[in-house]
């Protein structure tokens, strides 16, 4: 089935930082953390959900945006990277510019490996970076825009969308 796929991405997101629940016996399944695999066969598109509780049925999709973007596009994904989240104000009389960057200590990514031929490609999307539009109430991030803008914004929307339950 998926080892003659044309193309094939797996798709999963985690969170950094953070505790999780490990559980010890498996009856007592709580945690869902899905992870998905995608793929082109003969032309058609192809999705099966896993979780750490159960496996679910491979479902045959009418149309992946997602998987056309991304097989069309990925010489750009792999290069593509999220930008911070910074505001550089204007220039004050003496010509300085004060450049205000967040750090963080934990965050949730969209981990994507794709797979084409012989070629894999790994790439992860920073959520922080790409969801936050103000620093502070008064204080925008610059690249807001350009990360949704992005192929990494595209592809992130797009996925978001096709593994929607």
């Amino acid at each position: 089935m998926e080892s003659q796929a044309e193309f094939v991405v797996e798709f999963s997101s985690d969170c950094i930082g953070m505790e999780f629940i490990n559980i010890e016996n498996p009856e007592d399944c709580v945690s869902q953390r899905p992870f998905y695999l995608l793929w082109i066969k003969n032309g058609k598109y192809f999705k099966r959900k896993f979780s750490d509780c159960s496996v679910f049925k491979t479902i045959e999709m009418e149309r992946s945006d997602f998987l056309m973007m991304s097989n069309e596009k990925l010489h750009e994904i792999k290069n593509a990277k999220l930008l911070p989240v910074i505001h550089k104000s204007k220039k004050n009389p003496k010509g300085e510019q004060e450049i205000v960057e967040l750090d963080i200590d934990h965050f949730c990514e969209s981990k994507f490996i794709f797979h084409k031929g012989t070629e894999k490609i790994e790439k992860s999307i920073n959520h922080f970076y790409l969801g936050t539009e103000m620093i502070d109430e008064n204080t925008p991030n610059d690249n807001y825009k350009l990360n949704q803008k992005s192929i990494l914004g595209t592809i992130h929307k797009l996925i978001g969308q096709e593994t929607m339950e």
